[in-house]
């Protein structure tokens, strides 16, 4: 079997949950499946002028790349308008691993299309960027896709609940986390960061892209209502669906009382290293979305061994477990008395901590792999007869 994987999610300069989830997969799956072939393809236009390779770390011999050079703002209304360029005008293949809902241009038959949850119909308000084009393609391909792979059980639920899918072309692929990125660092690498972001004393930490879902405008009206003496970092920056979430989440901010708000830090985008300092310095995560297919940060906390409190709603239980302290998300004060409970007391702290970590060694990339490799297989036998 060969496989093409859409790796462009994995090359975003600012990567969010699927560019690590599409990273991971190009890092594990030709080692999980070493059979078959990967091919991971994505865009580089300034490849012509200056070629360069992406994946040489993956050190897989099965694993090869190819670029299309097409600018991104060229290919893409192209793509969805017009059905070309192809992707099998560069690269031939037998299925094609759409690791972001919909695939680039092609007529194969093989393509199996990743859905990460239904946030644009349980949540339309928070995904403003999908509109009717977009909903008529996504409506297509789930008809003609000769497999889906969800994240959850949750999300398979809401999937078969809106549309006349056949439950048996759908996989539940759970997303993994790397325990040892996340391992605590040193506490001068914590405090230089610490130092950078303006941030002293205990904080609640949250991570991830500043959009409507993520229910940070009640985050903070939360936390302004608990006595003073901790902080709220959010380290995270504007996603394109959606860039003025954030001028709203600074509009909340603005509105707190002057005490409350000199506790609350924004961060912008972090790195991939300063993230792992802000875990490890953090008294807990705080994540109370209110929509997630996964919720990919609730296992990142859980890997930095600090107490998670996330909402009981959608996928979020479904991962957390009885890892984390569970709240609904749109009661406030039920937010702010689980924020109140985990500052407040140690030892609730201490069995939240290796609850989490436990629960984080469920949770392995390799195993998405496998599944997601098993997954690509049978799509293959079934397009090929």
């Amino acid at each position: 079997m060969r496989a093409v994987i859409d790796a462009r999610p994995a090359l975003d300069p600012r990567r969010t949950g699927v560019g690590v989830y599409t990273q991971q997969l190009i890092r594990h799956l030709p080692h999980m499946d070493q059979g078959s072939e990967y091919v991971a393809w994505y865009l580089h236009a300034k490849g012509l002028l200056r070629p360069r390779r992406f994946f040489d770390s993956v050190s897989a011999p099965n694993l090869s790349e190819r670029a299309s050079r097409f600018p991104a703002r060229v290919f893409e209304p192209l793509s969805s308008r017009l059905s070309r360029p192809r992707v099998e005008w560069s690269v031939d293949f037998d299925v094609l691993l759409a690791t972001n809902f919909l695939p680039p241009a092609t007529r194969s038959p093989g393509v199996v299309m990743v859905v990460h949850d239904l946030a644009y119909e349980q949540l339309p308000e928070t995904a403003p960027h999908v509109n009717a084009r977009w909903r008529r393609r996504f409506d297509q391909w789930l008809g003609e896709a000769a497999g889906v792979l969800v994240p959850s059980e949750s999300t398979r639920r809401d999937l078969l609940a809106a549309h006349p899918v056949e439950p048996g072309r759908i996989t539940v692929t759970p997303l993994g986390v790397d325990a040892e990125a996340y391992a605590p660092v040193p506490p001068a690498a914590i405090d230089a960061v610490l130092q950078r972001f303006g941030v002293d004393g205990r904080y609640a930490l949250f991570v991830g892209g500043i959009e409507p879902r993520k229910n940070l405008e009640a985050l903070v009206r939360a936390f302004a209502t608990l006595a003073p003496g901790t902080r709220l970092v959010i380290a995270g920056g504007p996603v394109r669906w959606d860039p003025k979430a954030a001028d709203r989440l600074d509009t909340a901010i603005a509105e707190l009382p002057a005490a409350a708000r000199a506790r609350v830090v924004r961060t912008g985008y972090v790195s991939d290293k300063d993230k792992v300092a802000l875990l490890s310095g953090a008294t807990m995560l705080a994540y109370p979305s209110l929509y997630e297919g996964f919720g990919f940060p609730v296992l990142e906390g859980f890997a930095a061994g600090i107490p998670v409190l996330t909402s009981d709603v959608a996928s979020l239980p479904e991962v957390a477990g009885d890892a984390a302290v569970l709240v609904d998300p749109h009661d406030e004060a039920a937010i702010a008395n689980g924020i109140d409970q985990i500052f407040g007391d140690p030892d609730l702290r201490a069995m939240l901590s290796a609850a989490g970590v436990a629960r984080a060694s469920h949770f392995t990339w390799e195993t998405t792999a496998k599944k997601t490799a098993e997954a690509l297989h049978r799509a293959h036998g079934l397009v090929a007869g």
